[in-house]
């Protein structure tokens, strides 16, 4: 269902067309800026069950009556699961009818149920962070009374090894629709497999390596760094919609197509960007550590080499980009992909721009003193998109902590597990 509605703006009071695609979400907040001014106008749909309709609020102008939609008029297309493309106004031609066009239907049942999955997740928003807040600061009792009720369980969730499994079972149901299931497992399955081929070749170098990483609390802090972001996965839940049907269009793979995404704006997230990469670059010592002890059998010896560091203390300090330059041949397929350094560095050091209007943004990778002359651009969907990725891959590594923590609570501190954990 689609309402069409015209409003003007309090600022420059420009009109401006609108066609409001309908979401399941109960309140579905939608944003977008006034072409002729820039002012933002927020525009709130939320269900009237009682008179069966939509009841509209509209914020920054104000709605006006209009026969039709002109075509010299200001128009935009939104809506809070698809990209939305700018352009003119035809008649039929609605967001969900073009993401149907571009995807299939088949496809658009599989986008329909995770962003319907999305309603849920955010429902339980308070709920489930309250569980990172508790497993992290070590709320042991309330912990277990959240994570069952939550999970409408009464698994075991006496010892450590009990409430590190309650905790990614809780993880995966919050949140399935950003994650690849089957790429998890198959990366679950590698790490697994991996720490069973150490222990029995390197028995030695591994203890030394936990020895390290347990008693430095370098695991636990990487792990509670991880759990940090997932509640602000779900505080941009209306972002990540139009970002996870890219999963479907691959005809948009590698074009940069100006799609508006109707929700949030680049200010918005672009910490959150920087700060999963610094996670990501973080995780990478428990690689790197794990790569030494299969090729040199210590986790302390890199490839010899001008610049290779003396120890994985030191290769804890390396920059992201350099990082990567260090783990020779890694036995775990690091998503290359997802690490875009200069992206990364524009964000971090203020050098990257955005049009509010166009939703473009302009950022500047690289060393030229006080001039710019060299930007690269992307739109805001595919910024959205890259923090997608990045948290796929940021999540593979959180369960790679998981199962270095289920190994030191089974082998190091002996806590009795069950079939799956031994």
């Amino acid at each position: 269902m689609n309402f069409n509605i015209s409003i003007l703006c309090e600022t420059c009071e420009s009109q401006t067309n609108c066609r409001l695609g309908m979401s399941n979400r109960e309140i579905q907040p939608l944003r977008f800026r006034c072409k002729s001014c820039g002012s933002p106008i927020d525009i709130t749909m939320t269900p009237d069950f009682e008179n069966v309709g939509m009841d509209i609020q509209v914020s920054g102008a104000k709605r006006i009556h209009a026969e039709k939609f002109e075509a010299e008029v200001n128009f935009v297309d939104l809506h809070l699961d698809f990209p939305v493309s700018f352009g003119e106004y035809v008649m039929g031609l609605t967001p969900f009818m073009q993401a149907s066009m571009r995807i299939g239907h088949e496809a658009m049942q599989s986008h329909a149920f995770r962003v319907n999955y999305l309603n849920d997740v955010y429902s339980h928003g308070k709920e489930i962070k309250t569980i990172f807040t508790l497993y992290s600061n070590n709320k042991t009792d309330l912990f277990k009374e959240k994570v069952l009720a939550f999970l409408g369980s009464n698994m075991e969730c006496e010892t450590q090894l009990d409430q590190n499994r309650a905790l990614y079972h809780a993880i995966e149901r919050s949140f399935l629709p950003f994650a690849e299931p089957e790429r998890n497992m198959d990366a679950v399955n590698l790490f697994t497999a991996e720490l069973i081929e150490m222990e029995k070749n390197h028995k030695d170098a591994l203890d030394d390596f936990f020895e390290e990483i347990i008693s430095n609390g370098f695991l636990k802090n990487v792990q509670t760094d991880c759990l940090e972001i997932y509640p602000r996965i779900i505080d941009i839940e209306l972002m990540l919609r139009p970002a996870l049907f890219l999963d479907f269009d691959l005809a948009y793979e590698g074009n940069q197509v100006p799609y508006r995404v109707s929700a949030h704006e680049f200010t918005d997230v672009k910490d959150l960007y920087k700060d999963i990469s610094e996670i990501i670059n973080r995780a990478l010592v428990l690689i790197a550590g794990i790569n030494n002890i299969k090729k040199r059998g210590s986790h302390n010896l890199f490839l010899t080499g001008a610049g290779v560091p003396s120890n994985l203390h030191k290769f804890a300090d390396y920059p992201l980009g350099k990082k990567l330059d260090y783990i020779d041949n890694c036995w775990y397929p690091i998503d290359g992909g997802v690490i875009d350094n200069h992206l990364r560095n524009s964000v971090a050091h203020y050098k990257a721009e955005y049009d509010e209007i166009s939703q473009e943004v302009t950022y500047f990778p690289r060393r030229e003193g006080m001039k710019q002359d060299r930007p690269e651009n992307i739109f805001f969907l595919d910024f959205s998109r890259k923090i997608l990725l990045s948290f796929r891959e940021l999540h593979r590594l959180n369960h790679l902590t998981k199962c270095l923590f289920v190994y030191y609570y089974l082998r190091t501190l002996g806590e009795k597990g069950t079939p799956v954990d031994i």
